[in-house]
């Protein structure tokens, strides 16, 4: 009785090969989208603490806390306005504070810009409000 031999089965050197390289270059993407995810996280972060920083501002401008007029507060200065839950400001954030009379008598315009650096990149966020604050002896105030 004469035995019939199967051919050999299993991959062969080319197609491993070429499997290994389909998988490498998804390993690959996989990794790059990994490592930007990193990024935009710290990116949203500090968005998130500049805009608290913000609006923090904006709020001790209108509580009296700060004094309404142009000017420019960083370091220390962020540190004891405070946020708004949105953890400290970004490291070298400054926030320049541009007030301007409006009309009537009493109200203003003010708008404030938020400049920060975070992986190398330069950002601004910007926020603008009208604050009303009557002249002292005024009958609209008390």
């Amino acid at each position: 009785m004469h035995v019939r031999r199967s051919p050999a089965r299993g991959f062969t050197l080319l197609e491993v090969a070429i499997a290994l390289a389909i998988l490498s270059v998804a390993l690959l993407l996989g990794m790059s989208l990994l490592l930007g995810q990193a990024r935009m996280v710290r990116r949203l972060d500090a968005d998130h603490a500049a805009r608290a920083a913000l609006e923090a501002t904006l709020e001790a401008v209108r509580a009296g806390a700060l004094p309404l007029r142009s000017a420019s507060y960083g370091g220390e200065d962020l540190a004891g306005i405070g946020g708004v839950g949105g953890g400290p400001p970004p490291a070298g954030m400054t926030i320049d504070l541009d007030v301007t009379a409006s009309s009537p008598p009493g109200l203003y315009e003010v708008a404030l810009r938020a400049r920060y650096r975070i992986a190398g990149h330069d950002l601004e966020r910007r926020l603008g409000s009208l604050v009303w604050q009557p002249a002292a002896g005024s009958p609209a105030s008390p």
